[in-house]
């Protein structure tokens, strides 16, 4: 990234696409939302919130993605009680069952598939549990069967619509809450002001304004409030601070904070928050020590001391307690 630009390299192409960069780089620009000043943004939350000044310098490049829509939102409905590397590992072997291929200097790749092409399966559920998506695999037979019949033009029209109205319509979907529903509509359905609010989120509208803006001093720590919002920020913080433990309340509290504070970009506000929580709670993790392990008991006979202990296979990863076969390193992320 430059200070006008992004550089990038095409590894390969489908033998439908344009033979010029110039789609390509189109393409990029959109993906990237390139129109939109992060610096900008920043100098405008900072003016809010002056702690703003370190995001924009240890956040810097932490943009959202203007995705495309059924991709986010099937990729989102793998999401619930998972991690990263086992979603990526579900929409790899989506992909490579339904999409087109890609070849490339570095391997074969696959495209992501559409409603359509998945909805030409007779037994979408039975294909789906197949490929190890478990429960959720229902979730997909239901929302293809839904959407099928709507064509593209049904959720490509969501852009044009109300957050509130465009979160109901997204709500009818199988296996779409409001978390899912948000981060849809944020990031490929040009709701900005659109919130998603886990965990992370809410504890970081706990630490980092409910105490400012409702504190002893209520001095607010340097915050420039709107004068027509400055009631109505605080008393959602308090009323956000009368809860100890999260709650759907709760949420609804901080996100309703975070988009009264950052609007019109609340969304991007957030994102820059996420990452910046996230990265603290990786590198607190990092700093503790490692707990060294038991000595295996010198009597214990030869064949028992292969054998783990409750302690280490709860600690093993999930591909190898479950008997799932270890993802193979892809080069799409070297």
């Amino acid at each position: 990234q430059t200070d006008t630009s992004v550089l990038f390299r095409s590894l390969g192409r489908l033998p439908t696409a344009s033979e010029t960069n110039e789609d390509l780089k189109l393409l990029l620009s959109d993906y990237f939302q390139l129109h939109v000043s992060l610096q900008a943004l920043c100098d405008q939350w900072i003016k809010v919130d002056p702690e703003f000044k370190g995001l924009a310098r240890t956040q810097i490049g932490v943009r959202i993605l203007r995705q495309p829509i059924v991709e986010n939102l099937f990729t989102f409905i793998a999401s619930s009680n998972n991690n990263i590397k086992r979603i990526t590992m579900l929409v790899d072997k989506l992909c490579s069952r339904y999409g087109q291929p890609i070849g490339t200097e570095k391997g074969t790749f696959f495209t992501f598939p559409s409603v359509q092409t998945i909805s030409e399966d007779p037994e979408v559920e039975q294909t789906m549990k197949e490929l190890g998506f478990g429960y959720r695999a229902k979730y997909y037979a239901k929302t293809v069967e839904r959407l099928a019949p709507l064509g593209d033009a049904y959720l490509e029209n969501l852009r044009h619509i109300s957050v509130e109205l465009a979160r109901a319509e997204l709500m009818k979907l199988s296996g779409v809450g409001p978390k899912v529903a948000d981060c849809v509509l944020l990031m490929s359905l040009d709701k900005a002001d659109a919130v998603p609010v886990d965990t992370h989120i809410w504890q970081v509208a706990q630490k980092r304004y409910v105490g400012r803006l409702v504190g002893s001093k209520n001095d607010l720590e340097g915050m420039q409030l709107p004068p027509d919002k400055q009631e109505q920020i605080q008393e959602l913080a308090r009323q956000l601070g009368a809860f100890k433990s999260p709650s759907t309340r709760a949420y609804e509290l901080a996100q309703a904070l975070i988009v009264t504070l950052f609007s019109p970009y609340a969304g991007w506000a957030q994102g820059m928050l996420f990452s910046d929580d996230l990265v603290d709670s990786v590198g607190t993790t990092a700093t503790k020590p490692k707990a060294r392990p038991k000595p295996v008991a010198t009597k214990r006979k030869a064949e028992k001391q292969s054998t783990p202990s409750k302690q280490e296979c709860k600690d093993e990863p999930v591909a190898k307690r479950t008997g799932l076969r270890p993802r193979p390193t892809s080069t799409m992320f070297n």
